[in-house]
């Protein structure tokens, strides 16, 4: 579940909503159906995932869907193009599986679930493949969300004799409209890489990452812009490095500071 609706979008959908209650209120509601089926379409300048570069700071083309009950469970998948670097030396898809439920305790949202992030493209023996369980709060402008790795790897940063079950990563979010169909974010992410998950050549992976964006709706389309930081360590970004053959020869630091510029469609 990398990147299918950021939070922008969804800020600004709600808004949207709010804005039209007038003229909802007019008119006799209509019944909340069962099931919902919704999804989105979009291209990037760079596809980032907790502060690094899934495609080399190349552009990548997403998309996925997603099916909601009325109860609170649903499930989705999502996916993108992504650079060898990513998807184990070869390879150049990520394929998302997810299911979940929400629901709500008074003003508190609750997000629960399980994600496979899937290299299905890749023949280096999947070693990109990672699934987490999350468990996410929100709270009016905030969210709060924290990953579980209850898979041995760990999108390709583990050595074969060792496991990265344990792994966690903490995300924080901000989102609010500041001006009519305009939301400003701001995020603070920190992944805690499990110590015996270490690559043999490297020592600790774990490191914060940051970013601070708006998006603007035209016409049913999110625009984006988002500028990213990170506090990677030296032995992160050695991790990181993405300039040999086999990584697609790409730019020689994918957690590098940067800006993406993204144009997204739900649907």
């Amino acid at each position: 579940m990398k990147t299918y609706l950021t939070l922008s979008a969804i800020a600004l959908a709600t808004a949207a909503t709010l804005s039209s209650g007038a003229v909802l209120a007019q008119a006799a509601a209509p019944a909340t159906p069962e099931f919902a089926v919704t999804g989105n379409f979009g291209i990037t300048s760079d596809y980032r995932f907790r502060g690094l570069s899934q495609n080399n700071l190349d552009p990548a083309v997403q998309g996925g869907f997603d099916v909601a009950h009325s109860s609170g469970l649903y499930i989705g998948t999502w996916g993108s193009n992504v650079s060898q670097w990513a998807a184990s030396e070869t390879g150049s898809l990520e394929l998302d599986l997810y299911g979940g439920y929400k629901t709500s305790v008074g003003d508190i949202g609750v997000d629960v679930g399980a994600i496979a992030y899937k290299y299905p493209s890749s023949t280096q023996n999947y070693r990109s493949n990672t699934e987490e369980v999350y468990v996410g709060l929100s709270y009016g402008p905030a969210v709060f969300k924290t990953s579980y790795v209850t898979s041995k790897n760990y999108f390709a940063s583990v050595d074969s004799n060792k496991s990265a079950k344990g792994t966690v990563y903490y995300d924080l979010t901000l989102s609010q409209e500041v001006m009519p169909k305009l939301v400003a974010s701001a995020h603070a992410g920190y992944t805690k890489y499990k110590e015996s998950a270490r690559a043999s050549e490297a020592g600790d992976f774990s490191y914060a990452d940051y970013s601070v964006g708006l998006a603007y709706d035209l016409n049913g389309y999110v625009l984006g812009v988002k500028y990213f930081f990170n506090d990677l360590k030296t032995d992160t970004k050695a991790y990181t490095n993405a300039s040999g053959a086999s990584s697609g020869s790409g730019p020689s630091n994918v957690g590098k500071d940067g800006f993406a510029v993204s144009l997204t469609k739900a649907f």
